[in-house]
């Protein structure tokens, strides 16, 4: 059986040399062209439809968004595809094997701000027609689905109303987009659950350190109130809610030990029972569970790569298998069919941009079905390592080093690379900017600063209100601790970065202009006061926070304007780049514009290029490819490799 896996591995094109290897990389490195490094990525997230013989996957082309429909088996023919226009899919779903559900966003003004709104689209695959789920809707967030019927014919949903209310729970018929009253709106309940047979089961309100749940056993109960109150000030929380035949079912919360594990739970009598799952560093991220038998089945984490823990030793005993057919990265299922019999797995690494494969379990044979980035050779990238230095208070910062090849670990020069967010993570897969970074010639060192989250409860607090102070402490010390080791050059050190990473990028160029010889931002921020009127959520992990959901606009605790780059455009003395998308619904452009104006004024040295097209990402490879243009001529002139 080993034999026909490694087989199959080598016609799947899984590469002979680990392209991710932990090994030096002598060999001169080819110049891998900026379009290659552009190309967008055919197909993107692709989801295993319930029978396992569709996959839906989303792609982008002149800036339009479709969804794109594959046969599993015959994944070479002619797919159907749906156009989406310049739809801004938040989250995509099946609902039973002839049927999607698409979370819209789109920008609404509201109270003169600008307001993210969502809204659930179902389209039938068949004929690609669509329509507004819960049309009447009002609210800022419509469309939340908390189960689908196996047909696909209904589903669950909770919605607000308008603006001013709690979401309520709601049946809509997918076929129509009519919606029925379920559950009515309970004050303070932003989140609902239902149980695998689409009964409404619980509603959880948040105040302070106080909690409300609204629960039943069973379908046809009132629901009844059970409060409780938490050990501690801080934002515990309950992250999921999964249920078993009984009143006890299980919680993902981090209110043990600070991380995000998986407990046994009384719903009865509020108890958090046995642990099933904790790690010592780093949360839980997912659970898959298995609505034929009633169990946990995996556990998911990431540390310094994404881990699959299987709870079934027949599962377990399949993963092995998997990794050695394929022991180049990490290979992941990322869906399963209803019957468990049919897997799409992802193999992939930092160093390699990797590829989706369909598994027969009654086979036990596999075949490629989607290859994401067909212009890549991973032979050709250079080793993503895992990396831990210490802050200067002493805080251990986990971190990605991403070393050029063919060239000696020496008074390197350095892209420091803050992620976006910044209550998010770097994650160790392919990233097209840092391997075209490394391919250039750069070292590149992507901190996961304080306030990154997947490290636990703690390590995300010491990050609020550190906008600009700690956390871009943990940049520069970043830098101190490669210079020290000599892998890198203190004097040619240059700052890019995207979103949040922008915002650290303009910052670092004002604060600290003597580390760093210029600076790129895409879609950065530059004024966060205006930013937290448009998104609270860029001030906690949404993991973690609860009440910003509850109003809409509002200044931070801090005085951000100490801490915007805008307020101190005069005192920009290094080279910027500064890049935007003017569709941008995240972080909206005209932050990138006020700075333009603002540094134009002051007579600094800035090059700014907008994209009339893009959004907070790029919408076409031909924008990203004269980005990466840009960026390389900006870079070769000031700070050349």
């Amino acid at each position: 059986m080993r034999e026909k896996w490694i087989l199959a591995a080598l016609a799947l094109g899984a590469s002979p040399v680990p392209a991710w290897a932990d090994k030096p990389s002598t060999a001169p490195p080819a110049k891998i062209s900026t379009a290659d490094f552009a190309a967008l990525p055919v197909l993107r997230r692709p989801l295993l439809s319930p029978d396992g013989r569709q996959i839906a996957a989303r792609s982008t082309l002149d800036g339009k968004t479709n969804l794109v429909i594959l046969d599993a088996d015959r994944p070479e023919q002619a797919a159907s595809v749906i156009p989406l226009g310049e739809a801004n899919v938040a989250a995509l779903r099946w609902a039973g094997n002839r049927r999607l559900l698409l979370t819209a966003q789109s920008t609404q003004k509201f109270a003169g701000f600008d307001i993210p709104f969502l809204r659930l689209l179902a389209i039938d695959t068949p004929n690609g027609k669509s329509r507004i789920v819960d049309r009447k809707s009002r609210g800022i967030f419509a469309g939340d689905v908390l189960y689908t019927d196996p047909t696909g014919s209904w589903a669950l949903v909770a919605s607000q109303n308008n603006t001013g209310v709690y979401p309520s729970v709601k049946r809509v018929d997918l076929a129509t987009g009519d919606a029925s009253l379920v559950e009515k709106a309970r004050y303070g309940v932003w989140d609902w659950y239902a149980d695998d047979k689409g009964v409404v089961r619980v509603g959880i309100a948040y105040e302070g350190r106080r909690w409300t749940l609204w629960y039943r056993n069973v379908a046809g109960e009132p629901l009844k109130k059970i409060r409780g109150k938490f050990a501690s000030a801080d934002d515990s929380a309950v992250d999921r809610v999964i249920f078993g035949a009984d009143s006890a079912g299980w919680i993902i919360t981090n209110e043990r030990t600070g991380r995000f594990g998986l407990y046994r739970y009384n719903f009865d009598s509020g108890a958090v029972g046995e642990a099933i799952f904790e790690h010592p560093q780093v949360d839980l991220e997912d659970v898959t569970y298995d609505r034929i038998t009633g169990k946990i089945i995996a556990i998911s984490y990431q540390d310094d790569r994404s881990r699959t823990l299987w709870l079934d030793p027949k599962r377990k005993a399949l993963q092995q298998r998997l990794d050695r057919a394929l022991p180049d990265g990490v290979n992941v299922v990322v869906g399963r069919s209803d019957d468990d019999m049919r897997y799409l797995v992802w193999s992939g690494g930092g160093a390699d941009p990797g590829r989706y494969f369909l598994l027969d379990r009654k086979t036990s044979k596999m075949h490629p079905v989607v290859d994401p980035y067909q212009r890549i050779d991973p032979a050709q990238l250079a080793a993503v390592k895992p990396v831990r230095y210490q802050a200067r208070d002493g805080l251990g910062i986990p971190g990605y080093l991403t070393l050029p090849r063919g060239r000696d670990a020496k008074s390197l020069p350095l892209i420091v690379m803050p992620h976006g967010g910044p209550f998010i993570r770097d994650e160790w897969t392919y990233d097209p900017l840092v391997q075209f970074l490394a391919n250039r010639g750069y070292a590149v060192l992507q901190p996961q600063f304080r306030g990154s989250t997947g490290y636990g409860k703690d390590f995300v607090a010491k990050g609020y209100g550190e906008f600009g102070k700690k956390m871009q402490d943990d940049l520069d010390d970043g830098v101190d601790w490669l210079v020290k080791s000599g892998q890198v050059d203190p004097k040619r050190v240059c700052i890019v970065g995207l979103s949040y990473g922008g915002y650290a990028a303009l910052w670092g160029a004002v604060r600290n202009p003597e580390r760093y010889r210029c600076a790129a931002s895409w879609a950065g921020v530059s004024d966060l006061r205006a930013q937290v009127r448009y998104d609270r959520k860029l001030f906690s992990a949404t993991r973690y926070y609860r009440e910003w959901r509850t109003q809409v606009g509002g200044e931070g605790k801090v005085d951000l304007g100490a801490v915007s780059p805008i307020t101190f455009a005069d005192h920009l003395k290094v080279p910027v780049l500064i890049g935007h998308g003017e569709k941008d619904e995240t972080v909206p452009a005209k932050q990138s514009h006020a700075m333009v104006q603002a540094l134009a004024k002051a007579q600094a040295k800035v090059t700014p290029i907008f994209y009339k097209e893009s959004g907070h990402d790029f919408g076409s490879t031909a924008d990203l490819n004269d980005f990466l243009q840009r960026l390389e001529q900006f870079l070769a002139a000031h700070n050349p490799a």
